[in-house]
Order: C-alpha cells, then sequence, then structure tokens
C-alpha cells in the first residue's frame, strides 16, 4: 500500500487503519484501495460494464436555482452484509465531507430500488407542501419540520432555501430530501440487493465522479450496474476519459528514456485502459485532469526511490536577502531553529493550552483539524514538541507569522524551549538577550496567566505598553499535549519592536 502512496498507519487485529490523500475520493472504500492494488500487483486494470437504461428521471426547471445537478445509476444483484452496509454508508459520509465539501458540493442518496416504482423526479417545493418519515424515524414530518427539529436537518439548514429539493417516484412517495436526510421507506440493509444511487449537487463534474466511485464499490461486491435516463438522455455510467499518452511529457517531466511500451505497463498498473494511443482513464478517478497526472502516475508506479540520483544539470548562485528582519539571525544566534506551523488550527489545541480561541472560524472546513485560525502561535509549537518528543533535547524553536485574534490579524514572534531543565530562568535570560539585541528596553510584570505555573510567568511591556507573555508552561497542559519535558515560552507583538 505504501507504494501506491497509501501510508498503513496502524494494525489491530483484523483491521487496518491508512491515510488516503484527499485527491484520490475513490480509496475512501476498501473496495476501491483492494482494485488498485489489484491493478499494480498484476498490471491489468479491472474493466467495467453497464446495462442500458430500463429507468427514467424527469428534472424540473424548479430545481436550477436551488440544486441544479443530478446524476443516478442502478446496481442490481448486490451481495451484501451487515458489514458492507455499514462500509458504504461510512463512504457516502467521507465523500459528503470531502469530495462534497460538507454536502454543499454533493450529497448522495443510497436506497433499496424494490421499496420504490420508478420512474422518478427530482424537482423543488415548499418547506411545508409535503410529509415523510426520515430515516431513522417512525413519523411523518413536513420538510420545514425536518429542518427545524431533525439532527440532520438542523446541521444542514444552511444548504436550503424556501424551496427544498425533493425526490419522488411515480406514485408520489418521498425517496430523499437532498441534501438533508433520506426516507425511511428506501432504508438499505443487509437484505437489500438492487441499489438505486442520487446524487445532487452544485458541480456537475463532482456529482458525476461520485456516481461512478459508489456505483464501481458496489459492482466489486457482485453488483451489475445499469444506467438510467435523465430528462430522456442516457446518464454515462463508467466511459472514461481519452488522453493521449504522455510518452514525451514523462520521459521530460522524470528524466527518463522510456519507450511507449514501457509508459503503458506503468500505466496500466495504475488502472488505466488503452486504446491504441489513447489512455482511458477511468471514470471514478477525480484526480487525472492533466498530462501531468498521468506522469505523476507512471511516477508513481516506477516508485521515486528507484529513480537514479543525479547532480543538478544547472548552477545557482545564493545572493543574501537585505528584506530578512534581524529578528530571524538574532533567535538563530540565541540557538533556537526557525519552524512553520499552520495558520490553522482547532479549538481543541487552543483549549488545552488554556487560551481563548479565535471566534474567526472556518465556514467550510475540510477537517475538523484545520476549523480555526490560530489566535497565538505556541499552543503549535506545543504540538511540535508532542510529535518530536523521542527526538534529541534540548529543543529550542522559534517562528514569525500571522496569528488571528478577534480584532483582526497581526504579527507574533513566539520562541519555546523544551529539555529537562527547561523553566522560567531560562525564558527571562532569553527575552533579556533578545531586547538588547534589538535595542528595546523590555519589562517584565510578574502575573499568573492560565496554562503556566502561577509564580513563574509575567507580561512583556515595551515603554509602558504590553506586547506579550513569557513564562513556564503548566504541568497539566504538558500532560494535556502528551509532552514529557519542561517546556518554557515567550510571545510578542512584532509591530512594536519594529518601530
Amino acid at each position: 500500500m505504501a507504494a501506491l502512496g497509501i501510508p498503513l498507519e496502524g494494525m489491530e487485529e483484523d483491521e487496518a487503519s491508512a491515510e488516503i490523500t484527499p485527491n484520490r475520493p475513490d480509496w475512501l472504500s476498501v473496495e476501491g484501495i483492494a482494485r488498485s492494488l489489484s491493478s499494480f500487483r498484476t498490471g491489468k486494470p479491472k474493466e467495467y460494464s453497464t446495462k442500458p437504461a430500463t429507468v427514467e428521471w424527469s428534472v424540473d426547471s424548479s430545481v436550477k436555482s436551488v440544486r441544479p445537478h443530478l446524476g443516478s445509476a442502478i446496481v442490481r444483484g448486490v451481495k451484501t452484509s451487515d458489514a458492507f452496509v455499514a462500509s458504504m454508508m461510512q463512504l457516502q459520509e467521507k465523500l459528503h465531507d470531502t469530495l462534497g465539501r460538507n454536502r454543499r458540493k454533493l450529497a448522495i442518496g443510497l436506497h433499496n430500488l424494490q421499496a420504490v416504482e420508478p420512474p422518478f423526479a427530482y424537482l423543488a417545493i415548499g418547506r411545508e407542501e409535503m410529509r415523510f418519515v426520515p430515516l431513522g424515524k417512525e413519523a411523518p414530518m413536513t420538510l420545514g419540520q425536518i429542518l427545524s427539529s431533525h439532527e440532520k436537518g438542523i446541521a444542514y439548514a444552511h444548504l436550503v432555501g424556501e424551496k427544498c429539493p425533493i425526490i419522488l417516484d411515480c406514485n408520489n412517495e418521498v425517496l430523499s430530501f437532498p441534501p438533508i436526510i433520506n426516507s425511511e421507506r428506501t432504508r438499505v440493509d443487509d437484505a437489500t440487493v438492487d441499489f438505486l444511487i442520487d446524487c445532487t449537487g452544485m458541480s456537475g463534474h463532482a456529482v458525476r465522479t461520485a456516481v461512478q466511485i459508489i456505483s464501481a464499490a458496489l459492482v466489486d461486491r457482485g453488483g451489475i450496474a445499469e444506467e438510467v435516463k435523465i430528462n430522456g438522455k442516457p446518464y454515462p455510467l463508467f466511459k472514461p476519459q481519452q488522453m493521449p499518452i504522455p510518452i514525451d511529457a514523462a520521459n521530460r517531466m522524470l528524466g527518463m528514456k522510456m519507450g511507449k511500451k514501457e509508459i503503458i505497463s506503468h500505466l496500466m498498473r495504475m488502472g488505466h485502459a488503452i486504446s491504441g494511443s489513447k489512455v482511458l482513464v477511468p471514470s471514478y478517478r477525480a484526480d487525472v485532469m492533466h498530462a501531468a497526472d498521468l506522469v505523476e502516475d507512471i511516477a508513481i508506479s516506477i516508485g521515486y526511490n528507484n529513480f537514479p540520483k543525479t547532480l543538478p544539470q544547472f548552477h545557482t548562485i545564493g545572493i543574501w536577502d537585505d528584506t530578512s528582519s534581524p529578528i530571524h539571525s538574532i533567535l538563530i544566534g540565541l540557538g533556537f531553529t526557525e519552524v512553520l506551523s499552520w495558520m490553522l488550527t482547532n479549538k481543541n489545541v487552543v483549549i488545552k493550552s488554556k487560551q481563548e480561541p479565535s471566534k474567526t472560524i472556518v465556514a467550510n472546513p475540510l477537517t475538523e483539524e484545520f476549523s480555526i485560525l490560530r489566535p497565538l502561535l505556541f499552543p503549535n509549537h506545543l504540538q511540535v514538541f508532542a510529535q518530536s518528543r523521542n527526538d534529541a533535547m534540548p529543543q529550542r524553536i522559534y517562528e514569525i507569522g500571522a496569528v488571528f485574534p478577534d480584532d483582526g490579524e497581526v504579527e507574533h514572534i513566539a520562541a519555546c524551549s523544551c529539555h529537562p531543565k527547561a523553566g522560567w530562568a531560562e525564558a527571562k535570560s532569553a527575552l533579556e538577550a533578545f531586547g538588547k539585541s534589538i535595542s528595546k528596553p523590555l519589562e517584565f510584570t510578574p502575573a499568573n496567566l492560565p496554562g503556566f505555573i502561577d509564580g513563574r510567568s509575567c507580561k512583556i511591556l515595551l515603554e509602558g505598553k504590553e506586547i506579550g507573555f513569557a513564562g513556564e508552561i503548566h504541568p497539566e497542559v504538558l500532560v494535556s499535549f502528551g509532552i514529557e519535558q519542561p517546556v518554557c515560552v515567550f510571545e510578542l507583538a512584532t509591530e512594536s519592536l519594529k518601530q
């Protein structure tokens, strides 16, 4: 798996955990990973076929301004089990969070086809025009009631206006209220063998990709895929994207001298079929948009560690950067090493350091790990120490970067030290040396600050104005981060230092 770019993070009995990169949503299921591993080992890409459409959809013009794109497919005869159904629900939610941008870009519905009767209709209606029993409930609710009182409705109500998208069968039975909740009528369980897939959203490309990914996973479980017609036109399923075989681009970018046959073999290992001079990119690959993406696949197939080591064929001469802040030189001279941490963080990190989280929240975060802007620098440095706690001591790091308190954006400098003898005295000594080096008379006012040991922290003043703080981190904070050595810190606003 690592050779494909899927690092294995851990094994526990018969379960494995792996980290999937955001550019490969087709790997968000065990079927997708198994498909790629199979072609990587055998050199034979998986081929998918589909039967012609027997089921029709109508899409009403009322959804154009609401949620305009619809994609769909049918997969019959799937071999199901409780574990497989749970896996498919997990795939659905992961696609919602990543490719779907938390359901804003797309939302997927999986239905028991035998519980409803085609043809199907996709339209927009008022909040009080229709009632149905939402998934997991027993009593019917209007769309408005779902948005105001159902847990999913509350979570995603911001994605719906006064006109709500709805999916109906020929008997006006509700299949789904996208992007909120499916109907209890179409619940999927271990007895479901025929699946109807619907996907609605704001991006036609994202919708199409999600339909292909879900359909391929169901076919991998023994199902037979079938296209549908939408407004009288077949909705393509498993139709590959055709691109020229990138012979010249691959050799130029990778510094190799490969022939067409060798390049084709690498592309086939990565799951691509070949037809004449064309590469048939699988429809479920969301990441292939340019010849460079195919070249990247070739490089992965070769193995990055297998490229010959060569010296650069050009020469560069370094010059002194006069724009660099002298603060860098001072801190390096004091024994600190520069780090660059993420400007995005999360409330948990800030709260663990006993600080107040920023109210500047990311509206649509890709992951919960990066959901707010950092209010200070040093909590990020505690994360650095936690991740490098097994490395050699002492560890001294600094950073100059933007922070985002509630009143806007400012630049801070923070320096942190971690080792068995780190303490208040070291932080004060480093600050005094720093102040003398920049010719600024820094003053220290004792203060018991949150997250620091009482009696071992202070506020830092310059000409009577508070510009920062320093101190020795409280053991409770260190334990919450998993840090085993004492840590001392100082952090300053840089604006006053530059005046």
